[in-house]
């Protein structure tokens, strides 16, 4: 099932034919929420991250697009679904119109996709992509603006028989990863790249910076990594809603340990299911 502006389809062939074109179309921004027991989490952070990517857009933004509206959109498809406790939801947004002189700014429309969550316990090897590379800035930090890199990358890795890839800048330094945010350990310290290095500022990123700069057994720094600090660190991990926690086991020849990832991974989950349990208080 499907939900496009509010209207729920359950086959693709019951979509007028003017909301297909827009499968045709660049979406301006895409975004995930985890939803638990059919609540969207940390909603409120969620919807201030969609609608300062929307103005950065530059769409007119419809006043119906409120927190309410959007856990209901979601709950259409969630109920419909007969979703698991857990849901991740994929959220799309486009131009109405193409823009042009007389008017260059258009209303935006959105399609809604329930998914299935797939995070899986495993530990894979990395590799690194260097055919094409991120700007460095706050505009790569809008999801959608690197997305097709991504994918690229995603190809890559997969052609060489990698499970992800990293990308770099055009300074050279690390910045995300095809599995989400990326995390170097060295002793009781925890690096990731700054929002500067052009990483996707995402509700999940920081979910996580939050919760580690909380726990007292880690000490949490953003700063720019160098690709050589990759061979130097203890354990790398990566994150993001639609792939959980990912420890790395290989990258190159250099053999990784992931017992601190995985205790991450464990208390992390545990303050994830608690807060949940507790009502979805933001913190």
């Amino acid at each position: 099932m499907i939900n496009f502006n509010g209207t729920c389809y359950h086959k693709l062939s019951n979509v007028p034919h003017k909301l297909i074109n827009y499968f045709s179309k660049l979406p301006i921004h895409t975004h995930h929420f985890i939803a638990f027991n059919r609540k969207l989490i940390q909603l409120e952070a969620n919807y201030f991250s969609i609608m300062a990517a929307l103005r950065r857009s530059r769409v007119i933004i419809p006043m119906k697009y409120t927190l309410e509206y959007f856990q209901y959109q979601a709950e259409l498809i969630i109920d419909d679904n007969k979703a698991a406790k857990y849901s991740l939801i994929l959220i799309q947004f486009f131009r109405n119109n193409i823009p042009t002189k007389q008017v260059p700014i258009s209303e935006c429309s959105f399609y809604m996709q329930n998914l299935k969550v797939d995070w899986k316990n495993e530990a894979i090897s990395l590799t690194l992509y260097k055919d094409h590379s991120v700007l460095a800035g706050v505009y790569s930090n809008l999801f959608q603006t690197n997305e097709p890199l991504r994918k690229l990358a995603e190809v890559f890795a997969f052609e060489n028989d990698f499970e992800a890839c990293l990308l770099i800048n055009n300074e050279k330094k690390i910045v995300e990863s095809t599995r989400g945010a990326v995390f170097l350990i060295f002793d009781n310290k925890i690096y990731t790249p700054p929002l500067s290095s052009g990483v996707v500022n995402s509700v999940s990123r920081e979910l996580l910076i939050d919760f580690i700069s909380k726990n007292n057994s880690y000490e949490i720094i953003e700063e720019e990594i160098p690709v050589f600090n990759l061979q130097r660190a203890e354990e790398i991990f990566l994150f993001s809603f639609q792939h959980g926690l990912t420890k790395i086991i290989s990258f190159r020849k250099k053999v990784f340990s992931f017992e601190k990832s995985k205790t991450i991974e464990g208390l992390f989950s545990d303050h994830l299911g608690i807060n949940f349990e507790m009502g979805f208080q933001e913190y």
